[in-house]
């Protein structure tokens, strides 16, 4: 699941094909072939719109899950469903489709919408329901200013030593790290690639916040380390709360928890100083 990490190039994303296709005639009940068929359209749809050229104010995450979408897609095309059903795994891509398009300052093109829509579309007819009971065709995406911001704390405007503030990182990092540990292990129960995707994201931020422990200054509240760490649950948060709120996923939840309490931390919690 690391290379979800990196981008590929959109070539490398899946077999290339139209912009729009006729959708195939739904029957009362698919069979096992014309489910994979309907998938691996759908992998290929959801490859190519992760792939599309956008503007994106932050790192391309919503590249990312629905490179995840098409992977699972992907997957179920030969026979390897979620919890052996092709119902889970329309859910769980829909799931990745509706996370990409909550990412807050990603960019969203026609030609983008002409794919998720084209999948979207295959993945009615495998589970036998309209669109918009999976997908979101008509929530605005949240705006780079909407996303969620380091809030005003009692310790604004206060003078903090270099020795308080490496405290509050480190705290904020064992946060992270317990939020890790859980996911971990959760990730491997619930073998589900939006699962992995969040673990891997979440270990990517993690690899930037260890990287900066042994540093002599980190900064202060407002610029430096702290900040950057904040922006970077900020992130994770966006696309763990809607999923795990969306599937009452209790671990999920725990894990929120936690970031969010790092979060706090890293936005000057004078709680954890003593």
């Amino acid at each position: 699941m690391n290379a979800v990490l990196e981008k590929p190039p959109a070539k490398a994303r899946g077999r290339k094909v139209a912009s729009f296709a006729p959708v195939p005639a739904q029957t009362p009940a698919n069979s096992i072939l014309e489910d994979s068929a309907l998938f691996a359209e759908v992998g290929d749809f959801l490859a190519q719109a992760s792939g599309t050229d956008e503007d994106h104010a932050f790192s391309g995450e919503s590249d990312r899950l629905l490179s995840i979408g098409a992977m699972i897609a992907f997957d179920a095309a030969k026979g390897h469903f979620s919890n052996s059903n092709a119902e889970n795994t329309v859910y769980d891509i829909a799931a990745c489709i509706n996370s990409a398009r909550l990412v807050p300052g990603d960019d969203e093109s026609v030609e983008r919408t002409l794919h998720i829509n084209n999948a979207a579309e295959r993945l009615a007819i495998i589970a036998g329901m309209p669109v918009h009971q999976m997908i979101f065709t008509d929530v605005p995406r949240p705006s780079r200013e909407a996303a969620p911001a380091p809030s005003p704390t009692p310790l604004d405007g206060k003078q903090f030593s270099q020795e308080q503030l490496k405290e509050l990182f480190w705290q904020a990092h064992l946060h992270m790290d317990c939020a890790r540990h859980v996911l971990n292990h959760y990730a491997d129960e619930a073998g589900e690639d939006v699962i992995f995707a969040f673990r891997d994201l979440l270990n990517a931020y993690l690899s930037e916040t260890e990287a900066r422990l042994d540093r002599d200054e980190v900064g202060t509240l407002t610029k430096g380390d702290l900040p950057d760490a904040s922006t970077s649950i900020c992130k994770l948060l966006t696309l763990t709360v809607p999923y795990a709120t969306e599937h009452d996923d209790g671990v999920l939840h725990g894990v929120n928890y936690l970031l969010t309490s790092a979060k706090r931390i890293t936005d000057g919690d004078l709680g954890v100083l003593g």
